[in-house]
């Protein structure tokens, strides 16, 4: 052995088993940022080919620009493939055998990549006389391949032209957005044609690795283009991030870089805590390198080179679980919800986050052996000879007997005793609370931007004349279908004259039944609900404006030429269908309505639907409508999509929430266990001077006790301001939903370091009950 750095695989080995939750922890913080970086990148990846699929591969469109310009423009480094795009509508009169036709002409470079279109039979048109036209023509127009057919122009002659292919169908739209056949030709191709009023553009796709916002600015400067001459494609440039200022893709990374750095916080406390305890475990081994002459710097990058040691081995079980994970989430993704995720890769390999979680391991590595590193410097050569390794903290004030039980007060004590690990330890447990309930936040977005309101109907059935002519008993027929889990219906009467506090005013009078009325109840702001579904003229008044209205007031209603008095029982702070300005709006009860009104029918309908209903379903409710006077509004398939893009996201949600939680437990149980291995000596000390095994289980349990205690005072301290943080950027500024504390996560998250805690001391008090007193003394 030539280098005292030899010793750490040979070190390594040997404490295989002590190092191995720090390379959990490595493991699973890197597992972590490639799954989230990964889960970005294929998800930008899919919208990005979408948005290709829809629009093409083109960045930026000129238009009025000469042959030099364009000669100018295609010589920049900058350019990936350019090249001039004319369109010819179908409207314009060309036609081959008696169909119109539209016309899109480009080179092949442009037509292959730039729009991604494809030849299905034959080869791209390659001079003047040449042409390929879409399949459905072979059939419907008898052209072949290799023939001559003849394209007639709006004036009736006809130019000949040679079939050297066929068009995949499927893809025309992306050159040109006409449904008629189409006919694709070079652009000297279409010169011949001498056509008055085509669409001609210069298209350009610029390499990605430029910035095109600053070389677009630079094109149109150095040519003197105004901005009426270029049109961007901006959806698939905001997907690149090519747009200055927040876009999709800047957003979407910003958000996974600050769950990584979050992520990387919490690794960093728990290797460090890992670490610490592994050093205090090897106290005498590092005295004895001092003995050997190791400098204090040595033994600082032996500790540093042991934790990347260690990296070799985590970092890519960690990217291999994460390469996995990414593509069952993906596949589950595509499968879930198809038509927002058909286009994510399902084998895809994302070098991004390959990258980034390399870079974060090792980062977070190095920063999480800067204290042990130092810790074990500190360790001199005497403590090697002396064999006094394990008392290295001093203390000043005895252990609190009068408030607790000796065994109590000497865990407290012995948890705050050394200052760096108490405040590694705490803090472990306090970034794992926060981190719980940052991403907690996720799945309150989630319901606010993909489960649709529960009064959401998938099926409307609308009065014609918006008036109550929908039979009362077509409704009881609708609620029979097994396939329905919920129907209602509402009267309305429009414009209603009505008077309270002296003044006149127009209203709408609204019956509601029982469902609607509970979901009333979330914005209720005084009175009773209760009253006015059982209590005849009582009705509920939705607040709008600076309407002086209270709980009891007297309005008079003018209906069918008389005038009548009803009861404000209840005020609700908003609905949903208070949408006329100027106009009050009240619900009462069918029976009130009825008595009001004299009408029994109803003027809507909704409709909600078992999870498994189809389109299939709907049409039986439509068809019990035989006499007309309705018109349906069916939203089924909008909903399923909504309620399919909530289930895909709560995947992933959840799924990080687990790989918390267990990153959570899995610390817990290792830092106890890891520190009552450092302590043996100690503990068998205790034994020897009459400690009972019993009273050393509680003194372990009030050290975790006061470890897991301060975590979770520490974590409430800095998780709730940060979920307050999050809440606001994702829901309030969005759907103005106010942030209240999460008590269901945060009662959750409490519980489970708590009793992970407790639950963490019973297999090292079993084990220091199995060994002798001589073993704790000599133990290693």
């Amino acid at each position: 052995m030539k280098h005292y750095l030899k010793l750490v695989p040979i070190s390594a080995k040997i404490h295989r088993k002590q190092s191995k939750m720090t390379r959990i922890c490595i493991t699973l913080a890197v597992l972590l940022v490639a799954v989230m970086f990964g889960l970005a990148d294929m998800y930008l990846q899919g919208v990005t080919q979408h948005q290709m699929e829809e629009s093409g591969n083109w960045h930026y469109e000129f238009y009025s620009i000469d042959t030099q310009t364009a000669s100018f423009i295609s010589a920049r480094p900058e350019i990936e493939v350019a090249g001039w795009h004319n369109t010819v509508s179908s409207e314009a009169g060309y036609s081959i055998k008696e169909q119109p036709i539209a016309i899109s002409a480009q080179n092949k470079s442009v037509f292959e990549n730039i729009f991604l279109n494809g030849i299905t039979e034959g080869e791209y048109p390659d001079t003047p006389n040449e042409i390929a036209i879409s399949s459905s023509l072979k059939n419907t127009a008898s052209v072949s391949l290799n023939g001559t057919v003849e394209l007639y122009k709006p004036d009736g002659s006809a130019a000949d032209y040679l079939v050297v292919g066929f068009l995949d169908d499927t893809e025309t739209s992306r050159l040109i957005s006409d449904d008629m056949p189409i006919a694709v030709m070079t652009p000297e191709g279409l010169g011949t044609l001498a056509v008055p009023n085509a669409n001609e553009s210069y298209v350009v796709q610029f390499s990605r690795l430029c910035n095109i916002p600053d070389t677009i600015n630079d094109v149109k400067a150095s040519n003197n283009l105004s901005d009426e001459q270029i049109t961007g494609n901006i959806p698939l440039l905001s997907i690149q991030g090519q747009i200055e200022g927040k876009t999709g893709v800047n957003q979407i990374y910003q958000v996974a870089f600050i769950l990584s750095v979050i992520v990387m916080l919490t690794c960093i406390l728990m290797i460090s805590s890992s670490l610490n305890s592994n050093v205090a475990e090897r106290t005498e081994f590092f005295g004895m390198l001092r003995c050997l002459g190791a400098t204090k710097r040595q033994i600082m990058r032996f500790v540093r080179l042991e934790g990347l040691y260690w990296c070799k081995t985590a970092i890519p079980i960690g990217i291999i679980f994460s390469i996995v994970i990414v593509w069952i989430l993906s596949a589950a993704m595509r499968v879930i919800n198809s038509q927002w995720f058909s286009s994510m890769p399902i084998l895809g390999i994302s070098w991004i986050s390959i990258i980034a979680s390399i870079l974060l391991g090792l980062l977070t590595v190095l920063l999480a052996a800067r204290s042990p590193a130092k810790r074990a410097a500190k360790v001199s050569p005497l403590t090697a000879v002396s064999g006094n390794a394990e008392q290295t903290a001093s203390f000043r004030k005895a252990a609190n007997t009068k408030t607790f039980k000796i065994e109590t007060a000497l865990g407290i004590h012995h948890a705050k005793a050394k200052k760096r690990n108490y405040i590694l330890m705490t803090g472990a447990f306090a970034v794992c609370i926060t981190l719980f309930l940052s991403f907690s936040t996720l799945v309150d977005f989630m319901k606010n931007a993909f489960v649709p309101p529960v009064y959401t109907p998938e099926l409307s059935i609308v009065s014609e004349t918006n008036t109550c002519s929908i039979d009362n008993e077509l409704l009881e027929q609708i609620t029979q279908n097994d396939v329905v889990k919920r129907a209602y219906g509402r009267m309305f009467a429009y414009n209603v004259p009505v008077e309270y506090s002296g003044k006149s005013h127009n209203a709408n009078l609204i019956s509601y039944e029982e469902n609607q009325f509970k979901w009333a109840a979330d914005t209720l702001v005084a009175g009773s609900i209760e009253t006015v579904m059982q209590q005849e003229n009582q009705v509920l008044f939705v607040q709008a404006g600076n309407a002086d209205v209270q709980v009891g007031d007297n309005i008079t209603l003018s209906i069918n030429d008389s005038t009548q008095t009803v009861t404000v029982a209840g005020i609700l702070s908003d609905s949903p269908l208070a949408r006329v300005e100027g106009t009050e709006t009240f619900f009462c009860s069918e029976k009130t309505f009825t008595a009001l009104t004299g009408e029994k029918g109803y003027t809507i309908i909704d409709i909600q639907f078992e999870n498994n209903a189809s389109s299939e379903d709907v049409k039986a409710i439509e068809n019990l409508f035989t006499d007309g006077g309705v018109i349906f509004s069916d939203s089924l398939s909008q909903v399923q999509q909504q309620r399919n893009l909530y289930h895909t996201f709560a995947v992933l949600v959840y799924g990080f929430l687990s790989i918390i939680v267990a990153i959570t437990i899995f610390h817990i149980m290792n830092t106890i266990n890891m520190g009552v291995a450092a302590k043996m000596k100690e503990y068998g000390g205790m034994r020897a001077i009459g400690m009972s095994d019993r009273q050393l289980i509680k003194m372990i349990v009030a050290e975790a006790g006061t470890y897991a205690i301060n975590g979770v005072i520490g974590g409430c301290i800095i998780g709730l301001p940060m979920h307050w943080v999050i809440y606001v950027s994702l829901i309030t500024n969005i759907w103005g939903t106010a942030w209240s504390v999460p008590f269901i996560p945060l009662i959750l998250i409490i519980a489970i370091v708590l009793f992970t805690s407790l639950l963490a001391v019973r297999g090292p008090a079993k084990r220091l009950q199995r060994m002798s007193i001589i073993e704790n003394i000599s133990a290693q």
